[in-house]
C-alpha cells in the first residue's frame, strides 16, 4: 500500500540494504573458498590471487543485485510516480469534493479532499489502481498532519466466467467473516446508478489493530465487475459519509453510442 510512512519506509530500506550486504560478504567468502581450492590445485598456496578474484566476482554480483533491485523498486514505484508528483506541486492540503475521471476506462467518482489515484497496475485480466486522501502527507495551517484519512482502490476483473460474479463475492467475503479475518457490519445487494452491485462494510484485524472498510461490487457487463473499496484506520462520522458516498457515486460512462 501506498501510505508513504517514512518511517516504515526508511526500515525496509535498512532491511534490504544490510541483507545485501550479508548476501554479498557472503558471496565473496563463496567465491574465495572456491578459487583458493582452485589455486591450490596448482600448487599455489597464496591468499592474494583468489582474494582478488573473489572481490571481482562479488562486485560483478553486487552490481548484478543491484541493477535488479533498482528495477524492482522502479517497476513498484513507476505507478505512483503522477500521484506523488501531483501531491508536491500543490504542497497545501485541498478540501472539498469534486469529480476524479478515469482516463482509462469509462467511468466516474465524486472523491473528496486530497483523494487522488496511482495509474493503473495492470495483471492478466485484472487491473488495480491504488488511491490516497494525499492531504495525509501535507501539513495544515498548525502546521500537522491529519491523523484520519481514506485510503481507496479500484479494482477491475474481466474475462469473469461465474455466472453470478456479486454473489460470489458475498460468499468470499462471508467465508472471510468465518474465518475471523474480518467483521461485517452490514451489507447488501443493491443498485448504482442502473448497475447491480454488492455493498459491504466492516472491520478487518491487524496488527496495528482495527482497519474499517467500505467496499462495492458492481458488475457493468455480464463478464465485468469492478471492485471499490475505502479504508481507514480511523473511524469518523466524516470519513464514514466520504466512503459511501465516493463508493455510491461509480457511473459508468460509455462515450454516446456504446
Amino acid at each position: 500500500m501506498i501510505l508513504l510512512h517514512l518511517k516504515s519506509y526508511n526500515m525496509l530500506m535498512t532491511i534490504l540494504i544490510l541483507s545485501a550486504l550479508f548476501v554479498l560478504f557472503v558471496a565473496f567468502a563463496v567465491f574465495f573458498v572456491l578459487f583458493k581450492l582452485g589455486w591450490l590445485i596448482f600448487r599455489n598456496h597464496s591468499n592474494k590471487g583468489p582474494a582478488i578474484t573473489a572481490g571481482i566476482c562479488t562486485i560483478l554480483l553486487g552490481g548484478i543485485i543491484g541493477l535488479g533491485m533498482w528495477m524492482g523498486v522502479r517497476a513498484v514505484l513507476s505507478p505512483f510516480q503522477g500521484l506523488i508528483a501531483r501531491a508536491k506541486q500543490n504542497p497545501a492540503p485541498v478540501y472539498g469534493e469534486r469529480i476524479y475521471k478515469d482516463n482509462a476506462f469509462p467511468f466516474e467518482l465524486t472523491v473528496y479532499d486530497g483523494m487522488d489515484f496511482s495509474d493503473w497496475i495492470h495483471w492478466k485480466e485484472l487491473d488495480l489502481k491504488v488511491g490516497m486522501d494525499t492531504n495525509a502527507l501535507k501539513k495544515d495551517a498548525s502546521g500537522k498532519k491529519p491523523q484520519s484519512f481514506l485510503m481507496a482502490g479500484i479494482l477491475r476483473q474481466t474475462n469473469i466466467q461465474d455466472t453470478h460474479p456479486l454473489e460470489e463475492f458475498q460468499a468470499g467475503l462471508q467465508t472471510a467473516q468465518t474465518q475471523r479475518r474480518l467483521s461485517i457490519t452490514s451489507s447488501d445487494f443493491t443498485e448504482i446508478n442502473g448497475m447491480p452491485a454488492y455493498q459491504a462494510q466492516g472491520e478487518a484485524y491487524s496488527n496495528r489493530g482495527l482497519i474499517y472498510f467500505w467496499l462495492t461490487a458492481l458488475q457493468t457487463s455480464p463478464d465485468t465487475v469492478y471492485y471499490v473499496g475505502a479504508l481507514s484506520t480511523q473511524r469518523t462520522e466524516t470519513l464514514q459519509n466520504q466512503a459511501v458516498q465516493m463508493l455510491q457515486s461509480f457511473r459508468w460512462t460509455p462515450p454516446a453510442g456504446n
